[in-house]
């Protein structure tokens, strides 16, 4: 079988480069060749879906870097993140999946080296968050422009962050931002309005790159829209609450009416840690891959 790369929406740099190497191995020891033409019977590209590529061959798979480590990455036959399959069809296999300790202290590892999907540049610190405050909701915000709030999630991310922050205006709230908010979004003087009044109605925020993980173990509850961070808050056993279906949502409180927060906020009966760390444990170590021998396991599944 002869295959073939689609640089078409980022170039091959970085984790994307890493995560390419590793399906080009996988397949060539696979005993698969990589084809120069548009004739290959395997066609693979990188951060998109079948849905904004109308003529994807039937016959392609998707991939996309992604948490806990700059080493993992996604892959899948029909999208990335809240557009992938696992999204729409419950994987219903980490049920029954027990976990045991080596795998747990592996995520607990992660903690302690503060893992990200990012964890490779030279160019990025990760300092702690200081004087975080105890037992508080944190709201996790993302790139207002990014693909997986405006595009697969429609709506106004913004807005909708917006709205739960007035629902919990008088709850102990941490919010956290991402980290390139002030840099790459258009809106920065809103935003910036925004921080300012949020901080002087009593609330906690964090627009730099300070880890997440020195936020979270004095996190109650944390409310994502479908951001990455969902899997940084399972590996701190915090329960979830998120709007926007991600593809983890099989483990979260799915929220759809906002009259519903505050009462899944003060009832946290519904969250089960174990089911949660199942999932973790198996979209880590069984679902994801991270090098040459699980990519493979994934690719032999796929084609």
């Amino acid at each position: 079988m002869q295959y073939k790369f689609y640089e078409r929406r980022y170039s091959f740099k970085g984790n994307f480069a890493y995560a390419a190497n590793c399906i080009r191995h996988a397949l060539d020891m696979m005993g698969h060749t990589e084809s120069e033409t548009e004739e290959a019977d395997l066609h693979i590209y990188n951060h998109t879906c079948r849905d904004l590529e109308p003529f994807m061959e039937e016959n392609a798979i998707i991939f996309k870097p992604t948490a806990p480590t700059s080493k993992h990455f996604q892959i899948c036959d029909l999208g990335y993140a809240n557009s992938s399959r696992i999204t729409f069809e419950e994987p219903v296999e980490y049920e029954y999946r027990i976990y045991d300790n080596t795998e747990w202290n592996e995520i607990q590892d992660m903690v302690e080296r503060r893992a990200n999907k990012w964890d490779d540049s030279i160019m990025l610190k990760w300092p702690d968050a200081k004087d975080v405050k105890d037992d508080h909701i944190l709201i996790i915000g993302q790139m207002p422009e990014d693909e997986t709030v405006m595009g697969f999630g429609f709506g106004d991310h913004w807005k909708k962050m917006y709205q739960i922050i007035d629902k919990l205006d008088d709850y102990n709230l941490v919010i956290k931002l991402h980290p390139r908010i002030r840099k790459a979004s258009h809106r920065v003087r809103d935003i910036n309005k925004c921080i300012k009044e949020w901080e002087l109605r009593g609330h906690q925020v964090f627009s730099g790159y300070e880890s997440i993980h020195s936020i979270l173990p004095h996190t109650k509850v944390a409310i994502t829209e479908n951001s990455t961070a969902g899997i940084e808050c399972m590996m701190h056993d915090v329960p979830i609450i998120s709007y926007g279906y991600p593809d983890y949502h099989w483990i979260t409180k799915d929220l759809r009416i906002l009259t519903t927060l505050r009462n899944s906020i003060d009832d946290l009966s519904w969250f089960n840690r174990e089911k949660s760390r199942r999932f973790l444990c198996w979209y880590v170590f069984e679902y994801l891959c991270s090098d040459i021998p699980t990519t493979m396991n994934r690719l032999e599944e796929l084609i």
